[in-house]
């Protein structure tokens, strides 16, 4: 099963045991990190008002990382073996958020639009050590 199908699948089922032994099959490691970080409420969605701008954070070990679903992650896996050396094609950030939204298991924030800047920044800070 593709990401795709599988996120459709969870919309439509939930993540039942079906799927969770597909995602592990698929991709072992990341989807464990992936649930560790659903389990620890790791996964952040901020709306930004009036404008509700969406912007998603996934809390990892060492910082929190910039997701856009499906799409892109700021962390150096990701721009390793996703861009880089296309051995995968999401890093477990990306499948928390992903499996996160379907299940609604995410943590809300509604802020200012005024505080996009400065949380935007902090969020694309650099990490100190790898």
């Amino acid at each position: 099963m593709l990401i795709e199908e599988i996120l459709m699948y969870i919309e439509k089922n939930g993540l039942d045991e079906f799927i969770k032994k597909r995602l592990e099959e698929h991709y072992g490691a990341k989807y464990i990190k992936a649930m560790e970080a659903l389990e620890s409420f790791s996964v952040k969605k901020y709306v930004f008002l009036p404008s509700n701008r969406v912007v998603w954070i996934v809390v990892g070990k060492k910082r929190e990382y910039f997701v856009i679903p499906r799409i892109y992650c700021q962390c150096n896996e990701f721009y390793i073996n996703v861009v880089i050396k296309r051995k995968s094609d999401l890093c477990y950030h990306i499948l928390a958020q992903a499996i996160a939204e379907r299940i609604g298991k995410y943590e809300t924030y509604k802020v200012s639009d005024s505080d996009f800047i400065r949380l935007n920044t902090e969020w694309k800070r650099e990490e100190v050590e790898d």
